[in-house]
């Protein structure tokens, strides 16, 4: 029994990343680089509610969800999607042309779901894990075509300040 409840451990200090390094699962994690230290976890539900015809984050639409951390940090975004309807999550440098799908290179190194113009279906989750790296404002998007420019955006914020605490607001 030991052993289970040293893995759970780890597991919960370490996510799944954790987990399978304490399994000796080679590469395990994202295959990522990620900054060390703790990371700026934040669990986003796309199509929440039927707002906007089910293109939401959390139920917010057109950069009403805002998230904030410091340049630096080691981001995971968890994407479980609710709706009927694919969807996907994407960090892009921000612009006031939305981009009718998902751009060919993200803002940071792995800041998006696979595929993102796919994106997953009802019921499955897909985790988005990569450094904040530059200071600066950009848009978290779905990249399924059409949804970002129907308003299925918000914002993710990078402070210069490394003491920035990660939040997610939602500003109605």
């Amino acid at each position: 029994m030991r052993p289970m409840i040293r893995i759970r451990r780890l597991a919960a200090a370490g996510g799944v990343a954790g987990l399978l390094a304490a399994l000796g699962v080679p590469g395990g994690g994202a295959g990522r680089a990620v900054a060390a230290g703790p990371v700026a976890a934040f669990p986003i539900v796309a199509a929440q509610t039927a707002a906007n015809g089910e293109m939401n984050y959390d139920g917010t639409i057109k950069g009403q969800l805002v998230i904030t951390v410091p340049v630096g940090a080691a981001v995971q975004l968890t994407l479980t999607n609710k709706g009927t309807l694919p969807h996907s999550l994407q960090i892009i440098p921000y612009t006031n042309q939305m981009p009718a799908a998902a751009v060919p290179t993200p803002a940071f190194p792995g800041a998006q779901t696979k595929d993102p113009q796919a994106g997953i279906t009802k019921g499955q989750t897909a985790v988005v894990q990569f450094t904040a790296g530059k200071a600066g404002r950009y848009l978290m998007i779905c990249g399924f075509p059409g949804h970002a420019l129907l308003g299925m955006y918000g914002i993710f914020e990078v402070s210069p300040s490394a003491a920035t605490k990660p939040t997610l607001v939602i500003k109605k």
